[in-house]
């Protein structure tokens, strides 16, 4: 495998070129194939907000120390 930038060998497939610091490779995923995903549709993800204290007390007892 070659660095895409400088075309230098890459034997040990670093993800950054050890010869001039580049990406040694093209992106095989970007947000846009994320989000034409079953995942990157899904609409089931419900969103709350909530106090630190309401979280600290959840945690505890989720941890099991309340």
């Amino acid at each position: 495998m070659k660095c895409v930038s400088c075309k230098k060998p890459n034997p040990q497939r670093w993800f950054y070129c050890k010869s001039c610091g580049n990406k040694t490779s093209e992106s095989k995923f970007t947000t846009n194939l994320y989000m034409m995903s079953d995942i990157g549709k899904r609409t089931d993800i419900e969103f709350s907000s909530t106090t630190i204290e309401d979280d600290i007390k959840h945690q505890n007892k989720k941890l099991g120390y309340a």
